[in-house]
């Protein structure tokens, strides 16, 4: 037998209670009176020893509180398994990217659907199974069954996705898993013990570790540069203990533009320079060497074309315009950029006649002015905005602003790394639902504010940041993911729209009309239809070109995955993969092996029981001498 909560224990200091309240009414009470003229003195008598009488209410209000106490700690019993009982089990799978590491005849997921099968197998008839997953999230693949053919059929159905398995995955799909009497857990490396213990207070928890190599490759960034005028580089990672040589490929468009096999120490991370471009156009990098994933052995990046594009920047402040200019610059050397204060460029862009060239990218911050360009990024949008961003067809509106705000990557988020960093003033902005929120920010009384967010407005991409840029911001080496994300969002905006280049597991919006046909990197075709925004929605969760087609226009979505945690298969030491491995073998051990049998609905029938037996007692003296003696 045993307790499932130790801790609720503490419920039973009302027995102890109970005990005092006895020892009290049993004590010689005191009379108030208004005279002691009626009483007869009378000599003290000799003190003597008194025990106090419990009579049987006290033992039945004991038995009451204690059955209860222990039903609310969780008493149960351990019993043997019953053969042919009925018994519900849980299949928990990792679908991470490690999961689709090779080794051997197959895959680390291959592995683990080979031991689920054998525990199927060996099961007593009668027993019913469900298959859940979890990488992103956690999703019910099959619900309980004792059907072998489906079974078998869920498990043939798992593939291993390019995104990293996110620990509150696990939880949500352990917590699925609640109601099964056993559960088995497959993953590639050893979840936190805390995780196991929450689970193993309602079921048994078998964990099994599959895959112990740490052989893998992987291209951890890839920068275009400056085509015509500086040099590209690809950062790539050596995760093995061993040397290993890496023969890497790149390719812009369909020509090759760097191919050489490179040496890396044992988990040497090494930069590869290559360059510079002589134009610009899809970039692609490849790791031709033969390692256990595939989802980080390619890598796609945007190089920007030569040729001189008209950039807008507004802003009241001439230190940020000053600024925003060099980021511009540092992005795309061939910008041609023209800076000015909002209320003057009003009275000139009034007066400017049909030979204005037209706008790549309008850049404006702390104002908003309808300047017809190509692309519109605005940074710490005016409170003016609430009305003049609606009255340009953008729908973007700000409710406040904050002193201070802290950033942290979104949940959803296409910029990855991003750390908790403190802001200076923050706008409340509410994005409209066809933007795609990138990061978040937590201020005084606010728990998420929209940070930074792109989309397609009917009047081209527009992207917002919602923080304040002043004092030289973007330019501080200790608010470094402020320009990563200012980067970012000019990196996109400034693309062609017909080519979207995002993180595997990133909510990507592409302009449809009606349907749109999606054709995915295994080839698979699935048909999605659009918004009332005029869009489709999908998210790739496996690396590789992604083509969508709709009303005769198409558009290449390109995925790019790379996760330090999970692209290291050798990064958990050997005690820790050991450890859970133990406790699953002495949990599949047959002498030890039981069930848990609750015993609280026992308990609570025996409290009412002495419930009801005090009642029929108190009920019989209430008619023998009265309600005053009760």
């Amino acid at each position: 037998m045993g307790l499932l909560n130790p801790q609720n224990f503490v419920y039973g200091l009302s027995l102890a209670l109970l005990v005092l309240v006895y020892l009290r009414s049993r004590s010689r009470p005191t009379i108030e009176v208004s005279s002691l003229m009626l009483f007869d003195e009378a000599p003290a008598p000799v003190a003597s020893v008194r025990h106090v009488r419990i009579d049987p209410l006290f033992w039945l209000e004991m038995a009451t509180l204690t059955a209860l106490t222990l039903a609310v700690a969780g008493l149960y019993v351990m019993r043997p398994r019953t053969p042919g009982h009925g018994r519900i089990h849980a299949l928990v799978f990792d679908l991470g990217a490690g999961m689709s590491a090779r080794e051997g005849s197959g895959t680390r997921l291959d592995q683990a659907r080979r031991d689920a099968i054998e525990i199927i197998n060996q099961a007593p008839a009668g027993d019913e199974f469900s298959v859940i997953a979890y990488a992103l999230e956690a999703q019910a693949r099959h619900p309980q069954t004792a059907n072998l053919a489906d079974l078998r059929k869920a498990l043939g159905d798992l593939v291993p996705m390019a995104v990293p398995a996110r620990t509150a995955a696990l939880r949500a799909a352990l917590i699925r898993a609640r109601g099964a009497s056993e559960i088995d857990l497959f993953a590639d490396r050893p979840p936190a013990t805390a995780i196991l213990a929450d689970a193993a207070s309602t079921a048994r928890v078998n964990f099994h570790l599959v895959g112990s190599g740490d052989s893998n490759l992987a291209i951890v960034s890839l920068d275009p540069g400056i085509p015509g005028s500086t040099r590209g580089r690809a950062v790539i990672r050596n995760f093995s203990a061993r040397l290993r040589p890496c023969e890497l490929a790149i390719d812009l468009g369909n020509s090759e533009q760097f191919h050489q096999t490179v040496m890396l120490a044992p988990r040497e991370q090494a930069v590869i320079p290559f360059g510079p471009l002589k134009a610009g156009g899809v970039l692609h990098a490849r790791i031709l060497t033969p390692d256990a994933i595939d989802a980080d052995n390619d890598r796609y990046a945007y190089a920007p074309s030569d040729r001189a594009a008209q950039v807008l920047v507004l802003s009241p402040d001439a230190a940020v315009r000053d600024d925003i200019a060099r980021v511009l610059l540092a992005v795309n050397a061939n910008f041609q950029i023209e800076t000015a204060d909002p209320a003057k460029y009003l009275a000139h862009a009034n007066a400017s006649g049909p030979n204005a060239k037209p706008l790549e990218l309008a850049v404006m911050h702390d104002c908003y002015v309808a300047a017809g360009a190509a692309s519109t990024l605005l940074i710490y949008p005016p409170q003016l905005a609430k009305n003049l961003a609606y009255a340009g067809g953008i729908g973007i509106s700000v409710n406040g602003t904050l002193a201070s705000a802290d950033i942290r990557s979104d949940a959803m988020g296409e910029a990855p790394g991003i750390e908790s960093l403190t802001l200076g003033a923050t706008r409340i902005v509410a994005i409209p639902e066809w933007m795609n929120l990138i990061a978040t920010a937590t201020g005084p009384a606010h728990s998420s504010i929209p940070l930074a967010a792109i989309g397609r407005a009917a009047g081209g991409p527009v992207g917002v940041l919602a923080f304040d840029i002043r004092d030289h911001l973007l330019l501080a080496p200790d608010h470094l993911d402020a320009l990563v994300l200012t980067v970012d969002l000019i990196k996109q905006l400034t693309a062609p729209p017909d080519i979207l280049i995002v993180p595997t597991g990133a909510d990507v919006s592409v302009p449809a009309s009606g349907t749109a046909r999606v054709t995915q990197p295994d080839e698979s075709v699935r048909t999605v239809t659009a918004d009332k925004w005029g869009r489709v929605r999908i998210r790739p969760l496996q690396a590789g070109r992604y083509t969508v087609e709709s009303g005769g226009e198409t558009t290449q979505v390109f995925a790019n995955y790379y996760d330090a945690a999970e692209s290291d298969l050798g990064a958990k030491s050997r005690a820790e993969a050991n450890a859970p491995a133990e406790k699953a073998a002495a949990a599949s051990n047959p002498q030890s092996a039981g069930e848990v049998q609750p015993l609280v609905f026992i308990l609570i029938a025996l409290a009412l029981l002495a419930l009801t037996i005090e009642s029929a007692m108190l009920i019989r003296h209430a008619g023998r001498w009265g309600m005053r003696h009760v």
